[in-house]
C-alpha cells in the first residue's frame, strides 16, 4: 500500500513538472502564425520551374496542333478561379490575379493573338473589356425646374467573369524517347462579356501568354494553388500545367482552312468531334506499338 501510494505521488510531481515548464517556455515563445499549430517553415528561395526534356528536331516524326478549353466552372478547374479578390487566401491568389499583377509590373508580356509576334497594351485591353451604358439622372435648370438627362456610364469588367482559359499546344512522338507528348506553346485568359439584356455573354480573350518565355514559367512556379488532396504540399500552377491537372475539350486542330469545330458543328455534334479528336491523339500513341 506504503509502495503504491509512493508510486502515485511520484507521477503526480511528475506531471505537475511538465505542466510548469510548458507554462513557461510558452510563455517565452513568441506567436508568429496564429493560423496554425506550428510554425511553418517558408524558404524565401524562389523555386525553379520544371525542365522539359530536350527535343532534337531529326526526333519529331509525329506533330498535331491543337487548342482547347479550360473551364473554370467544372469542380478540377476550379483552383484556378478561387480565390476571389487582391489579398487571396492562406499566400494563395487565382490565376487572373497572378497574371495580372505580373503584366501591371512589366514582369511579362501579353501578345494580341497565338502567334506572339504582336505586344497588346494591356491596359487598353482592360479597358475595352469593359462597358457602357447610358442612365437616367436628374438636374435643375436655369429655371430651377427639375429636368431629367442621360449619361453615359463606365463599367470595369468584373474578374469573377474571368471564367475559362484557352490553351495552344502541339502534340508529337519522339522516336528517341519513344513517348508521345505535348508542349504547351501558349494560353490567353478568356472574359465573359455581357452584350446585352437577354443576349448570352461573349468570350473576350485578354491576350495571349507565351508559355515559354522563362519569367512566365518563373512566376508560374512560384504561386501556389490548392491541393485538394493535402492541405500540406502546395502546388504551383506550372506543377498543374505540367502534369496536366485539369479537364479541358478540345474546340480547335490544324487543318486546311485554318478554323475551329464552332465554324461547322455545333451543340452535341460539336462536342462528339472534340472527343473525336481526343481519340486520334490517343491512337496515334497506341499505334506507334508492335505486339
Amino acid at each position: 500500500m506504503k509502495r503504491t501510494s509512493l508510486l502515485i505521488l511520484g507521477a503526480m510531481m511528475f506531471l505537475c513538472g511538465s505542466t510548469a515548464v510548458a507554462q513557461v517556455v510558452d510563455e517565452d515563445q513568441e506567436v508568429t502564425n496564429r493560423d496554425s499549430f506550428y510554425e511553418v517553415q517558408n524558404s524565401n528561395k524562389a523555386k525553379k520551374p520544371f525542365v522539359y526534356p530536350y527535343v532534337r528536331s531529326a526526333d519529331v516524326v509525329w506533330q498535331h496542333r491543337v487548342w482547347r478549353v479550360v473551364d473554370f466552372r467544372e469542380k478540377m478547374n476550379q483552383p484556378f478561379y478561387y480565390p476571389q479578390g487582391d489579398e487571396g487566401l492562406q499566400g494563395r491568389v487565382n490565376l487572373f490575379n497572378v497574371l495580372d499583377k505580373a503584366i501591371k509590373d512589366g514582369t511579362i508580356k501579353v501578345y494580341a493573338d497565338d502567334e506572339f509576334t504582336t505586344e497588346v497594351d494591356y491596359a487598353k485591353l482592360l479597358e475595352s473589356a469593359g462597358d457602357k451604358k447610358l442612365e437616367t439622372k436628374y438636374r435643375y435648370n436655369v429655371d430651377n425646374m427639375e429636368e431629367e438627362y442621360e449619361e453615359e456610364t463606365y463599367i470595369a469588367m468584373n474578374p469573377m467573369d474571368v471564367k475559362s482559359m484557352r490553351i495552344k499546344e502541339d502534340w508529337y512522338i519522339d522516336k528517341q524517347r519513344s513517348v508521345r507528348d505535348v508542349r504547351i506553346i501558349g494560353f490567353s485568359l478568356i472574359y465573359m462579356k455581357a452584350r446585352g439584356e437577354g443576349e448570352p455573354a461573349q468570350p473576350y480573350p485578354l491576350g495571349w501568354i507565351c508559355y515559354n518565355e522563362p519569367e512566365v514559367r518563373n512566376l508560374l512556379a512560384n504561386a501556389e494553388m490548392y491541393n485538394p488532396k493535402n492541405d500540406v504540399e502546395r502546388r504551383s500552377f506550372d506543377d498543374v500545367f505540367v502534369k496536366r491537372m485539369f479537364t479541358s475539350y478540345i474546340i480547335r486542330e490544324s487543318n486546311v482552312p485554318n478554323r475551329s469545330v464552332s465554324e461547322y458543328l455545333t451543340g452535341m455534334d460539336a462536342l462528339f468531334e472534340s472527343q473525336s479528336i481526343e481519340e486520334e491523339l490517343f491512337n496515334m500513341e497506341q499505334d506507334m506499338w508492335e505486339y
